[in-house]
This record gives C-alpha cells, sequence and structure tokens, in this order.
C-alpha cells in the first residue's frame, strides 16, 4: 500500500514537473528545445504552397527520354507556347504540334517514340489523335495523384499534422496549407526533392587527371581562368574525400555552366574510356561552407552494373555508432540484393556514389562483397539531415519534379473572434463543471475539480513535449477524454455512496470503490474499449481522425491514472486527516439519489423505445437516400478566389455577408474566408454552384462578390478593374482557380475501413469480457443507431439550418460521439454483469438488466447532464464556426444516452431471455 501511494505521488510530481515546464516555456517562447505548443491550420492558420508539377518531365518520362527529333521540337513548341500564355494547357500544346506533325507526313521517325517499354502495350504509332490524347491524359491523372500521395506521406513522416492537399482543377498544380512551423525552408526542399536515388561507380583524381587536362585547354579557350587551378587540388587531402576538385561557391555557377556546355559535351578531343564521366556536385559544402565538392562518376547506359536505379531499395532506416554517429542504413529488395552483390563484387576496394537528385550524398568504401543487399552509409550527417534524407527515401521517388510558385502565411480556417469566443465559452464552461461537482459531491466533489486540473496540464504538456499539432478535432478528443474522466470520479463517489447506504464503513467503502470489483472494473471496461478504438484510427485514419485519436489516447492513459490512482490518494489523504468524507444532502442531490432507488422497468417500454428509433432510423435513411447531405469544402472542393482590398478585412463579416449573397434554392452557401498574406488580402473558397460546369458560373459568382463587398472599395472602382486579373495588382481579384476537395476519396476509404475496424473490435471486447455475443451485438447496434441518427438530423434539416454541414469537424464530432456512446453502453453493462454474477440463481434476466440499469441511473444522469451542459454553453457563447460541431455533439450525447439506457440493453435481453 505504502509503494502504491509513493508511486502515485512520484509519478504525478515528475509528471506535473514535466508538464509545467514544457507549458510555461511554450508560452513564454524560452524552449531551448524549440518544443511547444503547435496550433493547426484550423486554429492559427500557416502556410500556403501552390506546387508546380513539371509536364515536361513528365513527357520526357513517358518516352524514355527519347532523342527523337520530332519529340525534342515538340516540347519546344510546348514551352515557347505555355511561356506566352501561362494559363494554357502545356501537353494540349504538346498534342496540337505532334497532331499536326503527322497530318502534313512528317512523322516518318516517330516509330521509336511510342514502341518503347512503357507505351508499346497502350499505345504505338498507328494511335488516333484521340487515343493519344487519351493515353496521355490518363498518364498524366495518375501520375499526379502518385504526387499528392507521396507529398501526404512525407509531410506525415515529418510529423505535418493533417496538411490540406488539394489539386487546382484540370492543372498541373497541387495546392498544399498546413500549420505554420519555423524551418519552412526546410519543408519546401523536403516537397521539391525528387526523391531519384541512384548507385554509381566512381573516378578518382588519379583516374581521371588527364580528362581534367584536356578540359582545361577548351576551358581557358572560353575563360582567363585554369580549370585545374579552381578544382584546388591540393586541399582535398584535409577533409578525407573522393572528390576530384574543390569548388569555391563563387566559381560554382561558372563551372556548372561549362559542365553543362553543349560545346563540352560535343568534343571529341577526349579518350574514348572517359566518354561515361558524369560529373555531380556534394550535396554538402566544406571547409566553412566556401567550398563545393565535384565528384566524377561512370555514367555507362550499356553497362547495367556501372550504375543502379533506386528502385531496388526495400527500406531505410537509422543506427548509431560507438561514438554516437549517425549511419544510414539501406536494405535493398530480392532482386536488389542480386544486383548490389555484383555491383560491390566489382568494386572491392572501390568508393561508389550514392546520389539523390544528382547530388552525391555519400561515396563508400566498399571494403568487401555485400550479399545480404544490406549496407551502411556514414556521411556526418546530423540528426535532421538523416531524418530528412530516410523519409524522402522510404516515401518514394516523385515521378517527375515539382518546384514551389508561390508561398504566403494564411489565417485560421475557423476564424480569430469564433476562437476567442469558442475559448471562453470552454473556461465558462471549465467553471460550471467546477461548480457542479462541488455542487453535487461536496469534498469528494473538489478533489475531482483538482483531478480535472491535473489532467488538463498532463494532457497539454505531453502533446507539447512530442510537438505534437494541435487541431479542432484534437480538441474534440481532449473533451472526450476530459468527460470520461468526470465520468470515472462520478462512477467511483457513486459507488461510494451505495457502500454507504448499505451501512458499509466509510473506510471499507472506498478501498472497495477503488477496487476492480467495485467501480474500476466499469472505469477500465470504458475507457480500454474507447482506447482500442483510438489505436485503430491512430493506425488505419488520415486527416482528422489521426488528430482526434492522438489526443484520445493520450487522454485516456491520463484519465485512467488520474482517476484511479491520484484520485484514491486525496480520498484516502482526507479520511486519514478527517476520518470521514460527507456528501451534500441538499434537496436536488437528494431527488437525483431517489431516482435510482424507484424501481424502474426499463425494459416494458423497449418496444415503444422500438417504435421511436425504427422511425428516427427509417425518417433517417429516407432522408439521407432522397434529400442527401450538405457536404463542405472539404468533401466537395470549390472555387478559390485570391482577393486584395483597399484596407483590413475582417474574414468573419465577410463570410458573413457573402452567405446571404450565394443562394442555392433558397439555401445560404457559406464560403470559407481566411487571411492571406496582408491584412488586407483574403481567400475566399465558395462551392455554390460547384455542380455545374458552366463558364459563365465564374462570372456570375465575381458579379455577387463584388456587388456585396463593393463598399469595401473605392467609389470608382469599376467590375471590370476586380475581375481582370493583372501582374502587381494592387486592387481586386488577383487569382481564381478551381480546387478538389481536401477529403480525396482513399481518405474516405481509409476513413470508413478504420471506423469499421474500431466497430468490429468493439464488438469481440466486448463479446471477451462479457462472455455473451449478445452484449458486443447490443454495443454495435446501438452505436449504427446514434450515427445514423445524427447523419438524419443533418440531413432532414440542413436546408433549414445551412450551418449543418459535412466537414473535418463533424468527422471528429461524429468520433467523439462513438466514443461516448460505447463508454456509458459498456458501464451500463458492467453494472448488469456484476448483478448477473451475484443473482444468477435467484433473478430472471428481465430484472437483472433493469437492476444493472437503475444502479447506474444516477451516474448516467449526471455525466449525461454536466456534459450536454457544457456543449450547450459553448454553443451558446462560441463562435458560428463552432455551432455545428457542438449541435452535433448536443444531438449524439442526447441519442447516445438514450441508446444506452433504451436500445443496447434491450437487445441483450431480446437475444438471451428464450434461455
Amino acid at each position: 500500500m505504502r509503494l502504491e501511494k509513493f508511486l502515485t505521488f512520484f509519478i504525478t510530481i515528475v509528471l506535473t514537473m514535466i508538464s509545467l515546464y514544457y507549458i510555461c516555456f511554450s508560452f513564454f517562447g524560452l524552449n531551448k528545445n524549440k518544443k511547444c505548443l503547435n496550433l493547426g491550420l484550423d486554429l492559427k492558420g500557416g502556410i500556403s504552397l501552390i506546387l508546380d508539377i513539371s509536364e515536361k518531365d513528365l513527357l520526357q518520362k513517358f518516352f524514355e527520354n527519347s532523342k527523337n527529333p520530332f519529340f525534342i521540337e515538340a516540347l519546344s513548341y510546348a514551352d515557347k507556347n505555355k511561356k506566352n500564355n501561362q494559363n494554357g494547357d502545356y501537353l494540349s500544346f504538346f498534342i496540337n504540334f505532334l497532331n499536326r506533325s503527322k497530318l502534313n507526313n512528317s512523322f516518318k521517325y516517330y516509330s521509336d517514340l511510342f514502341e518503347n517499354e512503357n507505351n508499346i502495350e497502350e499505345i504505338n504509332s498507328n494511335f488516333s489523335s484521340k487515343e493519344l490524347e487519351t493515353f496521355l491524359r490518363k498518364k498524366r491523372e495518375s501520375s499526379i495523384v502518385s504526387i499528392k500521395n507521396i507529398l501526404r506521406s512525407r509531410m506525415n513522416q515529418f510529423g505535418i499534422s493533417q496538411p490540406n492537399i488539394q489539386r487546382i482543377k484540370n492543372s498541373n498544380r497541387i495546392s498544399i496549407e498546413f500549420s505554420k512551423i519555423e524551418n519552412i525552408d526546410r519543408i519546401k526542399n523536403i516537397l521539391e526533392k525528387k526523391a531519384e536515388l541512384r548507385f554509381f561507380e566512381t573516378y578518382n583524381l588519379q583516374e581521371i587527371f588527364p580528362y581534367l587536362k584536356n578540359m582545361d585547354i577548351l576551358f581557358q579557350k572560353n575563360s582567363e581562368k585554369s580549370f585545374i587551378d579552381l578544382l584546388n587540388i591540393s586541399k582535398l587531402q584535409s577533409i578525407n574525400t573522393n572528390a576530384i576538385g574543390l569548388i569555391h561557391k563563387k566559381h560554382k555557377k561558372m563551372i556548372s555552366e561549362f559542365l553543362n556546355s553543349m560545346e563540352y559535351k560535343s568534343t571529341k578531343i577526349f579518350q574514348y574510356n572517359f566518354l561515361n564521366v558524369k560529373f555531380l556536385w556534394g550535396k554538402k559544402n566544406v571547409i566553412n561552407d566556401d567550398f563545393f565538392q565535384l565528384f566524377a562518376v561512370k555514367s555507362d547506359e550499356k553497362n547495367m552494373y556501372s550504375s543502379l536505379n533506386g528502385d531496388i531499395v526495400n527500406h531505410v532506416y537509422k543506427s548509431f555508432g560507438p561514438f554516437n554517429e549517425i549511419f544510414v542504413n539501406i536494405k535493398m529488395n530480392r532482386e536488389g540484393t542480386k544486383k548490389w552483390k555484383i555491383f560491390t563484387e566489382k568494386n572491392v576496394g572501390k568508393n561508389i556514389a550514392i546520389v539523390l537528385d544528382n547530388l552525391v550524398y555519400a561515396t563508400p568504401l566498399v571494403q568487401s562483397i555485400i550479399p545480404n543487399g544490406i549496407s551502411q552509409i556514414s556521411g556526418n550527417f546530423s540528426s535532421k539531415e538523416s531524418d530528412d534524407l530516410i523519409n524522402v527515401l522510404n516515401t518514394g521517388e516523385l515521378p517527375t519534379s515539382v518546384s514551389i510558385i508561390q508561398s504566403e502565411i494564411i489565417g485560421p480556417s475557423l476564424g480569430k473572434d469564433s476562437i476567442k469566443k469558442g475559448v471562453k465559452s470552454f473556461l465558462i464552461s471549465l467553471f460550471f463543471v467546477f461548480f457542479w461537482m462541488i455542487f453535487y459531491y461536496s469534498i469528494p466533489g473538489l478533489y475531482s475539480d483538482i483531478i480535472l486540473i491535473f489532467n488538463v496540464i498532463f494532457i497539454f504538456g505531453i502533446l507539447i513535449s512530442i510537438n505534437s499539432v494541435l487541431t479542432f478535432p484534437g480538441i474534440a478528443g481532449i473533451i472526450l477524454t476530459l468527460a470520461m474522466s468526470m465520468d470515472s470520479n462520478i462512477l467511483i463517489y457513486e459507488k461510494i455512496k451505495e457502500n454507504i447506504k448499505n451501512k458499509v464503513s466509510i473506510f471499507e467503502s472506498v478501498k472497495d470503490s477503488y477496487s476492480f470489483n467495485g467501480a474500476f472494473s466499469s472505469i477500465i471496461d470504458g475507457q480500454i474499449t474507447t482506447f482500442l478504438c483510438g489505436i485503430i484510427l491512430l493506425y488505419f485514419g488520415t486527416g482528422p481522425i489521426k488528430g482526434f485519436s492522438i489526443t484520445l489516447i493520450i487522454g485516456i492513459i491520463i484519465s485512467i491514472f488520474t482517476s484511479t490512482c491520484l484520485g484514491k490518494l486525496f480520498i484516502e489523504w482526507h479520511l486519514k486527516k478527517y476520518q470521514k468524507i460527507t456528501f451534500n444532502k441538499r434537496i436536488f442531490v437528494n431527488f437525483l439519489d431517489k431516482i435510482q432507488n424507484i424501481k424502474w422497468n426499463f425494459l416494458s417500454k423497449r418496444k415503444w423505445a422500438y417504435i421511436v428509433s425504427s422511425i428516427l432510423l427509417i425518417s433517417s435513411i429516407f432522408s439521407l437516400i432522397y434529400q442527401g447531405l450538405n457536404l463542405g469544402l472539404d468533401f466537395v472542393g470549390g472555387r478559390s478566389y485570391i482577393i486584395v482590398f483597399e484596407k483590413k478585412m475582417v474574414p468573419e463579416k465577410v463570410s458573413s455577408i457573402l452567405s446571404n449573397t450565394f443562394l442555392e434554392n433558397g439555401i445560404p452557401s457559406i464560403p470559407n474566408v481566411r487571411a492571406f498574406g496582408n491584412q488586407n488580402k483574403l481567400k475566399i473558397i465558395t462551392k455554390y454552384k460547384i455542380w455545374e460546369k458552366n463558364d459563365k458560373i465564374d462570372e456570375e459568382i465575381l458579379k455577387k462578390i463584388f456587388s456585396s463587398l463593393k463598399n469595401y472599395f473605392p467609389t470608382n472602382f469599376r467590375f471590370e478593374d476586380f475581375k481582370n486579373i493583372k501582374k502587381n495588382k494592387f486592387l481586386g481579384v488577383l487569382s481564381s482557380e478551381k480546387v478538389e476537395p481536401i477529403i480525396a476519396e482513399d481518405m474516405k476509404e481509409k476513413s470508413f475501413l478504420s471506423i469499421t475496424i474500431s466497430i468490429i473490435t468493439i464488438f469481440l471486447y466486448i463479446f471477451l469480457r462479457f462472455k455473451k455475443w449478445q452484449f458486443g451485438l447490443g454495443a454495435v447496434i446501438s452505436l449504427i443507431h446514434d450515427s445514423i441518427i445524427v447523419l438524419g438530423f443533418y440531413s432532414f434539416f440542413y436546408k433549414k439550418f445551412p450551418i449543418l454541414e459535412i466537414d473535418q469537424s463533424f468527422i471528429a464530432a461524429l468520433l467523439t460521439i462513438i466514443g461516448y456512446s460505447i463508454n456509458d453502453t459498456v458501464i451500463i453493462y458492467d453494472q448488469i454483469r456484476k448483478i448477473y454474477n451475484k443473482k444468477a440463481l435467484f433473478s430472471t434476466m428481465r430484472n437483472t438488466i433493469n437492476t444493472g440499469i437503475i444502479n447506474s441511473l444516477s451516474r448516467t444522469i449526471n455525466t449525461s447532464l454536466i456534459t450536454l451542459l457544457v456543449i450547450s454553453i459553448i454553443f451558446l457563447f462560441g463562435g458560428t464556426t463552432l455551432k455545428s460541431f457542438m449541435l452535433s455533439l448536443f444531438i449524439g450525447i442526447s441519442i447516445g444516452t438514450y441508446s444506452s439506457l433504451f436500445i443496447a440493453p434491450s437487445i441483450v435481453y431480446d437475444f438471451c431471455k428464450k434461455k
């Protein structure tokens, strides 16, 4: 017992100190490790980037870098036209040239262009114009989808939580928004890196020196400097490298231009055995960052073992040497293992070059043949450099190069005003919870409030320490775990009160209530089912689901510790000092206690419950089929406009004005409006008439925006000036584009999969824990029942209340409802099981289930009442953007409480009663 108290005290002190350290230093910005509470896009805003995908690179890849003169000419034609018309389609220009060439019979050299390894099964030189266009567009679309997935995977691996990745419709551009981070240049480098990995044989300085002398002759023809002198060969020994030269940074551009020049490449003065030399720069500059390493590698396309492609790599991971130096380990696949053995056998005693995106990362010495396909490289990597290299390689190579063409700071999607109101309403509701617990439970209620404070400190401390990003779905997870923590305390206090009524001494009552036979089993069963869901959602989920699951998992672990261990420590300390614990005996408290003493017959009302639920379910399904849902921008995409105003604008106010302008069938369409860069610049995204493909819709939307907001422009500012897009524009529309949904099809599939697996896991856990499959069935049907009715409510009423929109925050709300409902149901099940185990021989199943529901009734009313009142306060006093989220929680938790009392136990009874 003493050891248990000591461990609880010790863990609490350590956790408190660590958490307060991170919280304090996060708010004051003094943390040397730069760990702070990172807020997501929806709460703080972040960075908006637009990436341009090189269609020229894609075409070169499709046609295997063909040297066909017509292909090269077609690319040049597309380049020229794209430069003159930035809004034109590069692929269309390319296809037009090919079609024109075919028509005037200049097509005799095209057979090798199409009949290559990549294309021969899909298309050949006898293609029609339509077939060619279909083929190339299909190839381009699949490549862009692949690029989106790789970029999302890279950002997830680098710890960037819930980035918004959207394709700008019918274009080769991708929009990425992510929460603001310190090292933006590092992120840009990660996104732009193509990750083309290759392994080359190398030339050493002695081998290549005769070749360098010949290069020097050519170099001095066009320059007064000596190529050999610029290599600074004398400095090579000081840095122990396999480079053939060290080029000062001021001469790097000159050397690069020379090495890339056609004059150098076409010269015939060099020896035959050096025709396949390739010069590459090193990744890191050396000697006070002033010099760049230059390497010479063998690039013989006819010799398959002079270089190897990165597709032979299966996995890359990090390890540490005896002096804490960092190694990057490369594991080959089965085919790669065979090639790697031959490659290393050929180069024993020589250096090989590991090249990523034409930069040499390391030139390790091959000391022996490597038969198992596992190699280890060292390149004096820093921790971040090794992490970047490993993560980029593990996420795979981009099909083409990408470049960032726009970068801006954006405001929070929820709006600053809504966030401020949300924080205030949350603090008000927290104060109400504190007051209620003291009012209802007196001194034990005070301890539960202290425990709740510790919960908040620990959760935020841990989130900061792991550099997690807190988003709106994450806040939903915190609210759920705080409710579950409070619920755990209520379960324990109700058990203590029950024991006192049964004439058990106060000391024994407390001891029993904190035991597995008391309230502990109910707490564990309720929280473990939710915890397992959190693990599954974390593993399979993406976007808002992952953000929700992280805070849920942390919150559940913390709440179990604080409510059972820390709570017990407080109560036992109080007993030791005062020898008693008193609970309030006010009229309202006694009224709730008396409710529990009434012999309610819940199961006798189950047919009425089935009728009510059937009506709600049929209405919901009917509405979902025939009326559908009001899908938000996250699901359908929209039209995006960046607009400059004369003065600073408030995004929430602009959104409210435009909502009354964008009316479809009398229903307001609420746009997403946020700050974009400067304070007088806004990004407006609307789904107004998104399903219509009429080109006149853009004109209509711009007219509506201009007429609604013309008071914010000069009086003489015309609509034509407003809509025309020009460079360096000071007022009006800067850009206009269509964006695809943030929640893509693959994210929907993963979300559905994660929720389905969670429900199956809940069924299996309850079946194993309660020894009857009927309990699992009742819980699962109850969850599906709650989810369909909430969706049905949103479907049925969205025309009357436009805020009922399905977006990322609704997903978070639905997950919260599922978590709350299963916790509620399992606690009632636990009461039924205890009565069943004690009175199985003397009580009918009907009486057992009814008694179990009644015994948990005070706790159910108390927890639900507190939770619903908290939600109501935030709904009333929070910002407009929080209302939809809070309304869905209110409906879901109300329905969840009802189903836990009337539906889940009734299903158990109906499937068990014959036995």
